[in-house]
């Protein structure tokens, strides 16, 4: 019996899932903000950055959870297309991981848009003495990232076990497993695009397997 219903059908997810990696990439480079090296560090620089970049500062804290989701929507879809059971419980977990991954950035995004909505003001009334946290609900964010990287390896080894990425798939569970380390032990950072670069690795190889 074939692993998997058919590689057409894998082949359209991964049209959608491209789509979702174009869309991420987009929100990730539209705030002024993000697309400083190094970023900022200063509160009155941030605040600045903010305050006159109110569209792209929004527009990132919304395509970000909206793409999250959507990713969560696709793993799923491959989940319930492959019939092995092996395969299968790993990409279902690796689509729960994806759920947490975006539960877990949702704080991160209101906190976002609340400061978007409020940084012209805070710039009015800033105090050197009590400056904004830029980063608050940083508290999520490791687990967020390492949800995602996790669902991603997971998500890898499933399409290789199923025989639809029989290389691809260990090739992107390494990439993610290899960004989970060197982000806690190096980096001590991991910009969640860089996630997604691995994404669109599988996206690609799920459109060439059709």
């Amino acid at each position: 019996m074939e692993t998997v219903t058919n590689f057409s059908g894998l082949r359209d997810v991964g049209i959608a899932l491209l789509t979702v990696v174009v869309v991420f990439m987009i929100g990730a480079f539209s705030a002024a903000y993000f697309r400083q090296t190094p970023l900022p560090t200063d509160p009155l620089q941030q605040l600045t950055l903010i305050a006159n970049d109110r569209i792209g500062w929004t527009a990132q804290a919304i395509i970000f959870p909206l793409a999250f989701l959507a990713t969560a929507i696709l793993f799923g879809v491959m989940a319930a297309r492959l019939l092995d059971a092996a395969p299968r419980w790993l990409a279902m977990i690796s689509a729960l991981l994806v759920v947490a991954g975006f539960v877990l950035w949702l704080p991160i995004s209101v906190h976002r848009l609340e400061l978007g909505a409020n940084a012209a003001e805070m710039l009015r009334t800033f105090n050197p003495s009590a400056p904004v946290e830029v980063g608050r609900n940083t508290w999520s964010f490791w687990p967020h990232t390492l949800s995602i990287l996790a669902a991603i390896a997971l998500m890898g080894a499933a399409l290789a076990l199923a025989g639809a990425l029989p290389t691809l798939g260990w090739v992107v569970a390494g990439l993610a497993v290899a960004g989970a380390l060197l982000g806690v032990l190096v980096m001590h950072d991991w910009p969640p695009f860089m996630s997604y670069v691995i994404v669109l690795v599988m996206a690609i190889g799920l459109i060439r397997s059709g």
